[in-house]
């Protein structure tokens, strides 16, 4: 009895270091079993994303949207009024698996409007949303301790008709032919980067493709060309997975021409947006300076390319012809560029006129002249 005892411990004893060795030999080749780095949870405190004015977008999904540590993934296209999953995945800059919750962000306007949060659980979370109509969407988070600031990739999803973009065109002539710029932005005035077509048409001919352009993280491109004055250009893009097809308004170099530009009044935005085409009106708000406003995709993109020097003649609100004297174009858009008077011009000029190119500015500034220093009769008006 004795021996059988000593050798039923001696078995037993065989099989705990059988164990052992396997369980030993389990911890050395994966980590995560001894809690090793690929088993680390970052736990992110809450930090809500900054409902901020939207960057530049690309006019086509980049060719490694999953390079980030924060990924968005949802369907490309919905159908409008149903519920669709969007996915996030997060990690780390070293690969750390994280926790927490993250803002799901769609463009509004020309910002990034927080529409709700995602759970995130060891990296992976989703949640469902109602999508009414075609929209740009992104994650974000706010930053913490933890886990620094982060956004994914922007997709877009289609519900129905694709987004819809605009596109303006202005020329000028220069010593050595004509430059033209394109800004192309979405309906609500965010840049895009992507390629456009330039096309020109003489007199009497049809349109022409000229060149394929790139318009930069400010949404413009510029463009030389050699062609008479009476040329016209255009630009245009024939639509994509993201953005509708869309061809912008002509764009004639301005040589000596006096052009009329009719002005109105307006208290606020709604104002300036109900103006008819080719129609600016007096911003009564501002009081540091006289400023005349209007959307450039309203036909007034050509206030950015009005040759100094040259006149412009005004009607209705501050009837008289003025003289084009200096052009800024700032960077930035509405409320980035601060105060009204950052862009006044003092006593330089009476009225300064407003509109955007692209992501920015133009502020041209008009001196009213006098008879005796009005170009000749005979210079034509357009």
């Amino acid at each position: 009895m004795k021996y059988r005892a000593m050798a039923v411990v001696g078995v037993l004893a065989l099989l705990v270091a059988a164990v052992f060795a396997v369980l030993s030999a389990t911890s050395d080749d994966d980590p995560t079993a001894s809690g090793g780095p690929e088993a680390t949870i970052v736990q992110a405190a809450a930090s809500p994303a900054p409902e901020q004015v939207a960057a530049a977008v690309a006019a086509e999904p980049p060719a490694a949207a999953d390079d980030l540590p924060l990924v968005l993934t949802a369907p490309a296209e919905a159908r409008p009024g149903v519920a669709i999953t969007f996915g996030a995945s997060w990690i780390t800059p070293s690969g750390e698996a994280v926790s927490g919750e993250v803002d799901l962000q769609r463009i509004e306007g020309n910002s990034w409007v927080t529409v709700t949060t995602v759970p995130v659980e060891n990296g992976a979370g989703d949640v469902e949303v109602q999508v009414q109509s075609s929209g740009i969407y992104r994650l974000a988070y706010g930053g913490g301790p933890e886990v620094e600031a982060v956004a994914s990739h922007e997709i877009v999803i289609t519900a129905g008709s694709p987004l819809v973009s605009r596109i303006t065109a202005t020329a000028e002539r220069a010593d050595d032919g004509v430059g033209v710029t394109a800004a192309w932005t979405t309906d609500g005035g965010v840049p895009i980067v992507g390629e456009i077509g330039l096309e020109q048409q003489a007199d009497g001919e049809e349109w022409a493709a000229l060149s394929a352009l790139t318009t930069t993280a400010e949404g413009t491109a510029v463009a030389e060309a050699t062609a008479e004055h009476t040329t016209r250009f255009r630009f245009s893009y024939a639509g994509g997975s993201r953005f509708g097809a869309v061809v912008s308004e002509e764009a004639i170099a301005l040589g000596d021409d006096v052009r009329t530009i009719p002005v109105e009044t307006c208290d606020d935005d709604v104002d300036i947006d109900n103006l008819g085409n080719g129609v600016g009106c007096h911003y009564t708000p501002v009081e540091s300076g006289t400023f005349v406003v209007a959307h450039d995709y309203l036909g007034n993109s050509w206030w950015n390319s009005i040759p100094t020097g040259t006149f412009v003649q005004l009607e209705g609100e501050f009837t008289g012809l003025y003289e084009v004297v200096d052009r800024v174009i700032a960077q930035g858009r509405g409320s980035a560029l601060g105060s009204a008077s950052n862009w006044t011009c003092g006593d330089e000029c009476d009225i300064v006129l407003q509109t955007c190119q692209g992501s920015n500015t133009g502020f041209t500034w008009l001196r009213q002249v006098s008879e005796d220093e009005a170009p000749p009769a005979e210079q034509p008006q357009t």
